[in-house]
């Protein structure tokens, strides 16, 4: 650490007066003072902005990032803290420096250090500023950002905001902005002693710093001397873990060894009883078997004798219906009109100017017949048949708007000519089935 008084001080003057009641009343403080023996170091840096970025390929906006570098000379060491990206800016303010990302090696008293800007899209980024920085020559801006040169980089320090010196003040400027107050108010920041206690202080941290070094490489070794046989040590508990693990394994699989043969004694005898039970039920599978072979035999003989049967019943069919036409001969006269056994049957739509009795032998005849082949062919009419002769009826049992008693309607012409049609009606009906 230097000995020159001042060092790393915000000096602040206070300027005593006396009121008019002979009080002593402090002045306001000032927030800055440049002095020429105020020093700034790396550790004094908060943050860093840039302004008026000029992106030489055009593009109205960009992504950037900073670094930091050290420098020797002319050569420039790799960087030691990188910034987060600002997305879509031209003036960018990156987040305060974080003193935990910083290496421990790194000397925080050095001045000079080299910052690079770069700047890109889609994770594409060139360098478009660099500055070889000396924080002592900078110029104190103000407590806000305020820039008007184009890629200049702003620079926040503990008493505020400093960019870079474009123009040197003349000598009267310098002694103008030297403050006059009064000597009696003005004292020290450091004494003599202070400053030997901050150097025994260095000396003995820079010592421990030393010893702790020394000890550790004395660590190192013994480490390295002793590792043959810690790494033996190791392997030993590793195969004494091993072999625990395997034993505990080795009882385990024993006792669900154990588990699985009474299982499988337990299975075998199912199987066993299951096999017996198999036995008995073949047997009486083949006793079956012969059984539906006998039965088969007979179901072919009965399937023969139905088939004749069928066959038989058929002609009969046939033989009675043919036989029925010569019971209800039916013939036709003048190529229009019909006669059932010598009585003239009209067209449904003809019986207003007929004989009502005629019509009533007629109709009875053939509901007779429908009655008859629907026997024959044992079809069940739809709409059942009293055959009753001349005064036969029929009925009506699905339709529901009828009365149970409203249900028979006669094949006759009586009082009321509605069921007489409705009748002959239901008649067709029939014979359409």
């Amino acid at each position: 650490m230097s000995s020159t008084p001042g060092r790393d001080a915000v000096v602040s003057v206070a300027a005593v007066h006396l009121s008019n009641t002979g009080v002593a009343v402090p002045s306001s403080r000032a927030l800055h003072v440049d002095l020429l023996s105020q020093q700034r170091r790396l550790r004094h840096l908060r943050s860093i902005a840039a302004r008026n970025i000029v992106n030489k390929n055009g593009s109205p906006l960009l992504d950037t990032r900073f670094t930091l570098h050290l420098c020797d000379g002319t050569q420039i060491f790799r960087a030691f803290y990188k910034s987060e990206v600002v997305r879509d800016s031209l003036n960018p303010t990156w987040r305060s420096v974080d003193f935990a990302e910083l290496p421990d090696q790194l000397d925080m008293s050095v001045s000079c250090f080299v910052v690079r800007i770069w700047g890109g899209r889609l994770e594409q980024y060139q360098l478009l500023i660099e500055w070889k920085v000396n924080l002592d020559g900078l110029r104190y801006t103000g407590q806000q950002i305020r820039s008007r040169n184009p890629n200049e980089i702003i620079f926040g320090l503990n008493d505020g905001y400093y960019g870079a010196s474009f123009y040197h003040k003349d000598q009267s400027e310098r002694k103008s902005s030297l403050l006059q107050v009064d000597q009696s108010c003005v004292r020290n920041t450091y004494s003599v002693f202070s400053l030997l206690r901050l150097h025994t202080a260095q000396r003995a941290i820079k010592q421990t710093q030393a010893t702790v070094q020394k000890i550790g490489t004395e660590i190192e070794e013994k480490l390295r001397l002793t590792a043959s046989s810690n790494e033996l040590k190791k392997e030993r508990e590793c195969i004494q873990l091993k072999i625990l693990v395997l034993r505990s394994e080795l009882e385990r699989q024993k006792r669900a060894l154990g588990r699985e043969l009474e299982t499988l004694q337990k299975e075998q005898t199912r199987l066993q009883r299951k096999g017996e039970a198999f036995s008995n039920k073949q047997q009486s599978l083949e006793t079956d078997q012969e059984s539906l072979t006998e039965q088969q035999k007979e179901c072919t003989a009965k399937r023969e004798l139905f088939l004749k049967s069928n066959a038989q019943l058929t002609f009969r069919c046939r033989q009675l219906l043919s036989e029925l036409s010569y019971i209800y001969p039916i013939e036709v006269s003048n190529q229009t009109d019909y006669v059932i056994c010598g009585v003239k049957l009209p067209n449904s739509e003809d019986f207003q100017a007929r004989d009502d009795g005629s019509v009533a032998v007629a109709l009875g005849y053939t509901a007779h017949i429908v009655l008859m082949i629907s026997y024959f062919l044992q079809v069940p009419l739809r709409y059942p048949v009293v055959h009753k002769g001349s005064r036969s009826s029929i009925k009506d049992n699905i339709t529901d708007q009828l009365a149970e008693k409203e249900r028979e309607f006669p094949l006759y012409p009586r009082g009321e000519r509605f069921q007489f049609e409705y009748g002959v009606y239901l008649l067709n009906k029939n014979i359409a089935q």
